[in-house]
């Protein structure tokens, strides 16, 4: 080839590039630990580590978005049980992901957060996207550090994924300072050895005696039920879990993770919080009682047994026959085994307890059927119906093996119950951080993590597509096998104006001027993302969900990621909106001015806080999810 420049001279690697550089550390480290893909968005502060992780074959999934690369990882992560990896660059990277690493935190899973920093000699002095990651994150994250010597990055790698992993998990940060990064390759640290560990560490193991002192409490019991949570899927104890609970006949409840561990389908489910409450011992697995089961007062427990390997989930306000700290597990082989071995009997009334457990399922079931029904000819489309059709559609064409996302305030709220879920991690959501707009990473995260193996459903509301819709073309980018489905309701919190009437009118807006909470009505976001490449249905009739998922399903099975987008009917309440809690936070609304419905819910759940008894005011039944029009009224009539 002929020589166009003076440049097109070869030299001897080294001598004109920076060879060695500290950025090869990177890939080094992580495929020793396993890392085969992250997410995220480039920058140049990262590019000297961006560059040489893609060259040594880890997977860069592209985002639009940091917050999108954070979720992702974080459904990556519960999906796998590995690691989740995301970067964002310094400055706007490291404040977009912010919201992501926090739900991290909240549900308690590993993810490993690669971001830039600025150069050290320009702190304090507004030099290009100058931020401080280490102090912005070490409220929340297990594990914050500006690293600034090279050196220390085997180090630092090693010890943020290893805090990450430990329970209860939770997100590691890590930010690179800049002048350490494009200095020279360091000499290697002596607090690293490659390969140290010649054997996996045994899991916890527990006392045999605290074996069988549980195994006394828990046949001594009439009345058990267990409650499992993420443990049972950090640790891999699914085939445990059903191996146990079938052996002592106890019934049980996944929750979060745990989800799905015993198929929601089994004879031994339990769901109401009847069921809880009349318990007599109360079995909590690898659970965290948080405020969504009012760290466990849902069930007024009244004896329990505590088992976790993370003493985080051993609830000290919960009175507590034993606690166990162990992996999970590792302690129900050993209780297997000793049932296997010495054979003990429950008491007489167990099996009148199963029985009732199960009728109390089934009428549940039965239940939420019939109000599906109610619900099949309204419109625009009834989030019961909706609910119904969803789960029915997914359990003939793929048995129930389908991931669920949720991200809809009031769709995932109501689809929620009318799940079955067939095994653990099934359900993935924004636990306690309750946010908005991780769907979509969530989605694309949990599709990867599973090699495209499963369907993914993920319910979206409109709030979370306008928050992180454009990232539905990463989807598409990657030819992942999801359903989008958008629980259209036209703004922020379906169900407002059931506390500030049509229109939000308590608000007094002039006519003609734009409404807050909501958003233009009907937006065709079916149309938006058709536009990029989505199979789109646009659907406003319940006669039209069923066989429009079918197509949708059957394209996203071709590799054409679907965009289904259903009008519904905004009435509906999501239940935390008819609570104590909310009750107090609208205990400002003027009671002469507010709805009819929000003074009855007031009267329902503030009776000791107001004096209701001197206006002869008591509560009265209503429907969240069929209120009437008189219910929506503002004011008191004359």
């Amino acid at each position: 080839m002929e020589k166009k420049s003076k440049v097109d001279v070869k030299a001897k690697p080294g001598e004109l590039e920076a060879y060695p550089h500290p950025g090869l550390l990177f890939p080094e480290v992580l495929k020793e630990e396993g890392v085969e893909m992250f997410f995220g968005i480039w920058g140049g502060h990262m590019w000297p580590w961006i560059d040489p992780m893609i060259k040594e074959g880890i997977k860069h999934i592209t985002v639009r978005h940091e917050s999108t690369a954070g979720y992702a990882a974080e459904a990556y992560s519960r999906v796998t049980g590995k690691i989740g990896v995301c970067c964002g660059t310094v400055g706007p990277g490291s404040t977009n992901i912010m919201s992501a690493v926090h739900q991290a935190h909240l549900s308690n899973t590993s993810v490993l957060v690669l971001l830039a920093g600025h150069e050290a000699n320009d702190d304090g002095a507004y030099t290009l996207q100058e931020c401080y990651a280490e102090k912005l994150y070490e409220s929340f994250a297990k594990l914050a550090k500006r690293v600034i010597d090279a050196r220390t990055y085997k180090f630092w790698f090693r010890k943020a994924i290893r805090t990450a992993l430990k329970p209860p998990r939770g997100p590691a940060v890590l930010e690179f300072e800049l002048n350490a990064l494009t200095g020279p390759h360091p000499t290697e640290n002596n607090l690293f050895l490659e390969n140290w560990l010649k054997e996996p560490i045994p899991p916890t193991y527990p006392d045999p005696k605290a074996i069988e002192r549980v195994l006394d409490i828990i046949y001594s019991s009439e009345k058990p039920a267990m409650y499992v949570g993420d443990e049972v899927m950090w640790n891999d104890a699914e085939a445990e879990l059903r191996e146990f609970v079938h052996l002592a006949q106890i019934p049980t409840m996944g929750r979060r993770g745990g989800r799905g561990s015993l198929p929601e389908d089994d004879p031994l489910i339990w769901k109401s919080a009847d069921i809880g409450v009349e318990s007599d011992l109360f079995i909590i697995l690898g659970a965290r009682l948080d405020f969504f089961d009012f760290f466990g007062n849902r069930f007024q427990i009244k004896k329990s047994v505590q088992i976790a390997e993370a003493l985080d989930y051993i609830h000290p306000w919960v009175p507590t026959e034993f606690a166990i700290q162990a992996n999970v597990k590792t302690t129900l082989r050993a209780m297997i085994d000793y049932i296997k071995k010495n054979n003990p009997s429950p008491p007489s009334g167990r099996e009148a307890w199963l029985e009732k457990v199960k009728e109390t399922e089934k009428s549940r079931v039965e239940y939420l059927e019939k109000r599906a029904l109610q619900f099949k000819d309204v419109n625009p489309v009834h989030p019961a119906w909706l609910s119904k059709v969803i789960c029915d559609t997914v359990d003939e064409m793929y048995k129930g093996d389908v991931y669920y996302i949720f991200d809809a305030f009031t769709g995932s709220n109501i689809l929620s119950p009318y799940i079955q879920a067939k095994f653990t991690g099934q359900v993935i959501d924004s636990g306690p951080q309750a946010g908005v707009g991780h769907g979509i990473g969530q989605a694309i995260g949990a599709s990867l993590g599973c090699d495209k193996k499963k369907m993914v459903f993920a319910m979206m509301g409109d709030a979370g597509m306008g928050l992180h819709g454009m990232d539905v073309e990463t989807a598409i980018r990657h030819k992942l096998p999801i359903v989008f489905l958008v629980n259209n309701n036209d703004g922020w919190i379906g169900g407002s104006d059931a506390q500030y009437g049509k229109n939000l009118a308590w608000y007094g807006i002039p006519e003609g001027e734009v409404v807050p909470h909501y958003v233009i009505p009907d937006q065709r976001y079916d149309l938006m993302f058709e536009a990029i490449g989505c199979h789109a249905e646009w659907i406003t009739e319940p006669d039209q969900v069923r066989p429009g998922l079918e197509r949708a399903f059957k394209a996203a099975e071709q590799g054409k990621t679907a965009v289904v987008n259903v009008k519904v009917d905004k009435r509906p309440l999501q239940s935390i909106l008819d609570s104590p809690i909310c009750a107090l936070m609208w205990k400002h609304l003027p009671w002469n001015e507010t709805t009819r419905y929000m003074r009855k819910m007031r009267a329902k759940f503030l009776a000791g806080m107001f004096p209701f008894d001197k206006y002869g005011i008591e509560p009265e039944p209503y429907d969240r999810w069929d209120l009437k029009d008189e219910d929506f009224e503002l004011g008191i009539p004359e």
